[in-house]
């Protein structure tokens, strides 16, 4: 069975946060599972692309990726190189992967796909949310693009989504489409060890990258009025403009602290060390650093509109709130005086984490839920597939 990923961006671009290690994560499983997997994507990588050759071909744990590189930065991510590449080689795989929306890679990619009826599935991760469409700037051309051009393509491909958040949004912008829900595959290793010591300042985390739409300036207004004694660490790169503003509004608020990126161990280490890891996001299709913080006991305060949320209620391993300051403030509160809850979910969480997210079952489930949708050839085992 041979798959072709397209994504505008892939490893080692970090820059991108969770899609860059959704894919990868994905690609890198399926190749495990007896899966041919190749990469196309471009030398992407915020402003500073990489300096690859056009066309370069480089193993990255295991999977073939090939790099075009762009005309055009981001979000456009324009590369005539990426589609004449895409072009060539599309017949020779049995199902095309297409992830993101609104750049050129992936559009260009579900246009080449149906010119040339190759099996495909499309992740648009998050991209078809109603808060997309209320981005500023952007949201009369991507009404007017999705309205006259692409939501009729859309009902017509199969949706790929990381959970029923996400596939609740979408339902809006593409009432038509079938939809499939399969979580992010997550790379987790072995957990890191806690103290159990009890102190008196109570240890907050946020890791991600810098953007508007993770809403970080409403914790920290919330953390100006809250009467306990916490420390809060940013972890992330993104914007430099919106972390001036974080910055500024922080201001002499010292227990807040930014140490930049961290990856590998380094952020899973760091996950286990705090007491909580706070995601209040304006929308987020999945949340890998959810299951990331789960896995090293750490418990979670989210956003309703975090995709994890859903799986965080069901197994009561934090809390999920309205991103609204006084409900925050009063939740933050109570989760300090609770601290037990936070012991117990430390004990549960690591366990669970690693029954419901097993690689190999994720896999399956890819190949024999969603790819067998558009191409029988991925049928391994008699399995019906849920459809929305």
């Amino acid at each position: 069975m041979k798959v072709l990923m397209v994504s505008a961006g892939y490893k080692p671009s970090w820059i991108y946060g969770g899609p860059t290690i959704s894919v990868s994560a994905l690609s890198e499983t399926l190749q495990d599972n007896n899966v041919d997997v190749t990469v196309l994507t471009t030398n992407a990588n915020g402003k500073h692309d990489f300096a690859y050759t056009n066309g370069q071909l480089k193993i990255v744990e295991g999977v073939q990726v090939f790099y075009y590189r762009r005309l055009i930065g981001d979000p456009i991510s324009f590369s005539p190189a990426h589609t004449w590449g895409l072009i060539k080689r599309v017949k020779q795989y049995d199902l095309v992967h297409i992830h993101g929306w609104w750049n050129w890679v992936a559009i260009m990619a579900l246009f080449i796909c149906k010119l040339y009826q190759v099996p495909h599935v499309l992740s648009p991760r998050g991209a078809l949310s109603e808060y997309t469409f209320r981005t500023k700037h952007t949201m009369r051309k991507k009404n007017w693009l999705h309205k006259l051009l692409f939501k009729g393509m859309l009902n017509r491909t199969l949706l790929h989504v990381t959970s029923e958040e996400e596939a609740r949004k979408f339902k809006n912008a593409v009432p038509k489409a079938k939809i499939i829900t399969i979580p992010n595959i997550v790379s987790i290793p072995e957990k890191w060890n806690k103290t159990d010591a009890k102190r008196d300042t109570l240890q907050l985390i946020f890791l991600g990258r810098l953007d508007q739409v993770k809403n970080l300036e409403l914790l920290i207004e919330c953390l100006k009025e809250v009467a306990f004694s916490y420390t809060l660490t940013i972890a992330g790169e993104g914007d430099p403009d919106y972390a001036a503003q974080l910055q500024n509004l922080i201001g002499d608020y010292h227990q807040i602290r930014f140490i930049g990126p961290v990856y590998d161990s380094a952020k899973f280490e760091i996950l286990a060390k705090a007491d909580l890891l706070v995601l209040l996001s304006h929308t987020e299709n999945f949340g890998n650093v959810v299951i990331e913080s789960l896995s090293q006991g750490t418990a979670v305060l989210l956003s309703k509109h975090v995709g994890a949320s859903d799986f965080v209620l069901d197994h009561d391993l934090g809390w999920v709130i309205e991103p609204d300051k006084r409900v925050c403030i009063n939740t933050l509160e109570r989760i300090n005086k609770e601290r037990e809850r936070l012991i117990d979910i430390r004990l549960r969480a690591p366990q669970i984490i690693q029954a419901e997210y097993n690689p190999f079952i994720m896999a399956s489930r890819y190949i024999n839920e969603c790819y067998s949708l558009v191409n029988k050839k991925f049928i391994t085992h008699n399995e019906t597939s849920p459809i929305e």
